[in-house]
Parts: C-alpha cells; structure tokens; sequence
C-alpha cells in the first residue's frame, strides 16, 4: 500500500513537470495560431490604458518607473497613470509629485493618492479600481520595481483587438543579479504560458505586469494573496480568453537571493492552496481546455507540497521496515540536499546542473509547504523585499571589447570604400572630404562630454551658413548627388569607427544630438537627458534601425522610446547580447538595401 502510495504520487509529479508541457505542446500545435495582428493601430482605434500602480516605499524605484511609463510608444492622450502610496514611510509621495509635475507639462496624466495607514497591495489596488477604472478601456496592473518593454501598451492594445481576449501578459525576466535557478524556473514558466496562451487559459501572469479590459477587472477580497491569478481566472469563461504576447518583455529590477525568494515561494505556496477555491468556483465556465490547463497546472501546483510530503513519508515508513530500495531512494534524496546545504553554508559557486536544480524544487515545495500550513498569517501588509544593484559591469567591459574589436574590423574591411566615396565627394562639389560636428556625448552626473563626430560630407561646404544649424529633410536640396546615395547606404558614417576606436562613441547606442538642438529637446521631451546617461551614443542603434534621420522634434520624441529600450536591455547581460546583433543585422540590412535617407 505504501508503494502505491508513493508511485501514484511519483506518476502525478512526473505529469505535472514532465508530460504537461509536452501534452500541452501537442494540443497547442493542433490550434489555430492566436498571432498578435502586425498591422498597427490608428490613432482613433487605440484604446484609453490606465496604468494602476501601487507602491509602499519605493522612493528607489519610482523615478525610474514614470520614465519607463512616460517612453511607452503609445499617445499621452490615450493613457493615464495611477498610482496610490499605501502607507509609505519614505520620499515615495516627494518623488512621484515631483515627477509628476514634469510629466504633466509634457501631457502624461498621472495622479498619486495616498493611504495612511500600511494596509496591504490588494487594498491599494481595490482602491484604485473603484476610483479610476471607469475611465479607461483597458487596466494595466503593474509593480513599481518592474520596467516593461517599450512597445508593451502597444502590444496590450494590438492584442486586445481580438474581443475575446479578456486578459493578457507577456515574457517576464527576473534580475539577472538573482541567482540562476530563478532564471531558469521563469523560463520555464515563460514557455508554459506561451502554449497556454494558445488554449486561452494562461494560468495567472506575473504580478509584475498584466493587462485586463476594465470591464472584466474586479474588487478582491481583502486577503487575497495572488491577486494577479484572481483577478485573470475570475474572467475567463468558455468565450473569454487569457493571452499572452511574446513580444512583450517585463524586466525586474528587484533581485532576490536565495533566501528571499525562499520568502517568496512560502506567500506563494499559501496563494497557490487559498486559489484552489477560486479555481473550482470559475471551473463550471471552463471549456475543456481550460479545464486541462488549470487542473494541471495551478491545482497540482496547490495540492503538490502536501502531496510530496505524503510520498516522502511513505518513503520513510518503507525504509524503517527495511526495504532497500526505499533505503537507497531516501539515502540518494538526503545527500543531494546535503550537497545543496554544504554549498549554500560555504557559499561555493560551483555550478552542478541537476543537483541545484533539484534542491531548488526542493526547497520551493518545501516552502510552499510552509506556507500551506501558515496560511492564516499571510494577511498582513506588504513589505520590500531586495534593493536593485546597479549596471552589470561585465556588460561595459563586454561592449568596450566588441567596440574596439568592430572598429579596428570595420576600418581595415570598409577603407576602400571610404577611399571611392572620398574620391566621388572630391569630385561631385567643393568643401573637405570629412566633417566634424560637434555632439553631445555621455552623461554622468558630474559631466558632459561634449565629441566631434566624423562623418563624410553628404551637403554643401556652406549647407548652413545662411540658416544655422537646421534638421535635415527628406528631399533636402543641401545634399549633394554623391551625399544622397552616401546617406541612404550609411556610408557617411563609416569615419565615425575613428570615434568608436578612440573611446568616444559605441558601435550601438543612441545617436549624439547638436548643442545646439539639446535644449530645445530636453524642454519638450520628457527625460530626454537620460537617453545618453552612463552610456556612450553609438554608430547605429535601435532608433536609427527604427527610425531614420531626424526631421523634426516629434521624430526624435520616437526615438527617445527606442533608445530607452536599448538601456533597458542592459539590465541583462543575454537581453543586451541579443539585442546588439540584432541591431549589427538590422544596420547592415539598410546599408545593403539602400534604407537610409
């Protein structure tokens, strides 16, 4: 009886990590593919998004969150920001009115309003439901500590085109300071959603970020736990889905050790056991494959703790009888875990695959164990739990080596083709071959470094003698006949390696801007001083791929957005790697097929 016991229980958690994702892989392939439309909205189909946020001391965070809001590529006028201070006790409320102001002066809605006394996340969000979702299409729930990807409210909006759609989310990225095993769960949770996507029945988002139509979004009760699960799941029905969009990244900024998020995982064992009652409540609506999705996944997850600790204990009762496979079994068991404390005791960063990713299930069933039998206690109010650490320097020291590297490359490969268009300028018109102009380079916060960027000469000597410094246009009739092709192939840029050898600019980043416009820009545009802070501007970026030169105020106001992206993909080293070579394709895709202007 005992090994019946204990098998049954092996067979369940074998089908809950192993035969679900694969099951659901199956299933998932066989349905119509649920594709975000690719066409973009106009301005009068895009829906009103009101960002609900509630924070409890994050004086740390806050600025940078309004900024990460602020750079969506998405119109002020369609969007509003939310946010209720529960309780605080720091500079939280002197920074967000602080910000704010600025922010209102730029267009951006944004409103702060506070509670005096600590009284947990669900009754500040309750409070900003009943005050403010009557004004919006579409609610965004989202942490302060969480940076979202800079086309998100795009991609919520495009992705709420399909009526059915009642909820949606998307990849979420832990902090690349948290340790490994972290990582390596949300990855997996990312692949698992992303099939449950395709049912309709994603089984809760992330907390850090997750979209709902306004109609569907609901007060909770004041204990609830996972808020962000019941708050989805309550909305779904056989004609009602859960999505989630792929193309939208949530970065964390908060990075937890080990002991944190052991924490963590003891909140979540109590809101995975409090949800079953949720689960079964909403179950008489499901479709079957929301049935499958849910039964599968957040019911064993909720009943799997007590379920191992069944199975551990049969386990024992068979060895103490003397059974040798038993014996063996629990011996085996008690010295992985061994070797997980002996490491984490001595703080070894020896890296054992299966072992640590053993122990790391381990000890998240054995907290939410813990938390299954203190459930009672967890209605108490929220508290911070890590401080973000800064940029990862491995990163810097990366992009510097591929800078000097690419450079030095690109000199030798591209000196003969610089030597033809140097010959040609000569030719076409009067003036230098090369010309120097003065930008504006990285930004600390004890200085600005002001450059002079190289570039071959695409207009006339005296292009601006007459009107000063102006934007080009598309048909500007300064540019020469040689400069028009030199332009739309970014051969113009190539001198700028000099610049890049020299430590003066990156091969990606932001473009430098004039002197002479930075002004006028960083008084129109929200935090656009921040788009160079730490970091220098490059030969290409995200922005000029995405882009193109600037004509006006309102190009670079989209350029701001692309060129946030790009930093905030430096919060993680295989975020930023990705990116880079992305962009290297995308700059050499547009000089080969002649896209520049």
């Amino acid at each position: 009886m005992l090994w019946f016991i204990f098998i049954s229980i092996a067979i369940v958690f074998i089908y809950h990590h192993l035969l679900y994702p694969r099951l659901l892989a199956f299933i998932a392939a066989k349905q119509p593919v649920k594709a975000v439309p690719e066409t973009k909205l106009s301005h009068r189909e895009m829906p009103s998004i009101g960002v609900f946020i509630a924070a409890y001391n994050e004086a740390e965070f806050i600025e940078e969150k309004l900024h990460n809001l602020a750079s969506q590529l998405y119109p002020n006028d369609k969007m509003g920001i939310h946010i209720v201070g529960d309780g605080c006790t720091d500079s939280t409320s002197l920074v967000v009115k602080r910000v704010s102001r600025h922010l209102h002066e730029q267009f951006i809605y944004c409103t702060y309003d506070e509670i005096k006394v600590n009284a947990g996340k669900v009754n500040a969000l309750n409070y900003l439901i009943a005050k403010y979702r009557s004004e919006y299409d579409i609610v965004v729930f989202t942490d302060v500590s969480a940076l979202m990807s800079v086309d998100c409210l795009e991609q919520v909006a495009m992705s709420m085109q399909n009526k059915e759609i009642v909820a949606v989310s998307g990849n979420y990225l832990p902090n690349s300071d948290a340790h490994e095993s972290l990582d390596k769960y949300w990855q997996y949770q990312n692949a698992i959603r992303k099939l449950e996507g395709q049912l309709g029945a994603v089984n809760g988002f992330a907390g850090a970020m997750f979209a709902m139509r306004s109609e569907a979004v609901i007060k909770l009760a004041a204990k609830t736990i996972n808020d962000d699960f019941v708050q989805v799941v309550s909305a779904i029905d056989k004609g009602h889905y859960a999505g989630f969009n792929e193309s939208i990244s949530i970065i964390e900024r908060e990075a937890d050790s080990s002991q944190q998020d052991f924490k963590r995982r003891v909140r979540i064992g109590a809101g995975n056991w409090q949800q079953l009652n949720t689960i079964f409540t909403a179950a008489k609506g499901f479709n079957k494959g929301q049935w499958l999705c849910f039964i599968s996944n957040k019911v064993l997850r909720g009943v799997m703790p007590i379920l191992l600790f069944v199975g551990f204990c049969a386990l024992m009762l068979l060895a103490v009888k003397g059974d040798l496979l038993a014996q063996v079994l629990i011996a085996s068991a008690l010295s992985i875990n061994l070797i997980g404390i002996v490491k984490a005791v001595f703080k070894w960063r020896l890296k054992l695959p299966i072992i640590d990713g053993v122990n790391y299930l381990v000890s998240s069933y054995f907290a939410a164990l813990i938390g299954i039998l203190t459930l009672s206690r967890y209605n108490t109010p929220w508290r911070r739990v890590a401080h973000v650490k800064a940029h990862i320097p491995y990163i810097a020291i990366c992009k510097r080596c591929v800078d000097f590297v690419g450079a030095l490359v690109g000199l030798v490969l591209f000196s003969p083709i610089m030597l033809v268009a140097a010959i040609a300028i000569k030719l076409d018109s009067k003036g230098a071959v090369i010309y120097k102009q003065l930008r504006v380079g990285r930004i600390n916060e004890d200085k600005t470094e002001l450059i002079y960027v190289y570039k071959l000469r695409t207009m006339r000597f005296d292009a601006e003698k007459a009107t000063g410094a102006v934007w080009a246009q598309g048909d500007d009739p300064r540019i020469t006949r040689v400069g028009r092709f030199l332009r739309k192939t970014r051969i113009d840029e190539l001198p700028q390696f000099w610049n890049v050898l020299w430590g003066d600019m990156s091969l990606i980043g932001p473009r430098p801007e004039r002197p002479s416009f930075y002004s006028k820009l960083e008084s129109e545009i929200p935090y656009f001083i921040q788009r160079t802070y730490g970091i220098k501007p490059g030969i290409s970026g995200l922005a000029q791929v995405m882009n193109g030169y600037d004509e006006s105020v309102e190009d670079v106001r989209n350029k701001i957005a692309w060129d946030y992206s790009y930093v905030l993909s430096m919060t993680r080293f295989s975020t930023w790697l990705a990116m880079e070579f992305d962009i290297v394709f995308k700059t050499i895709k547009v000089v080969v097929l002649g896209k520049g202007q």
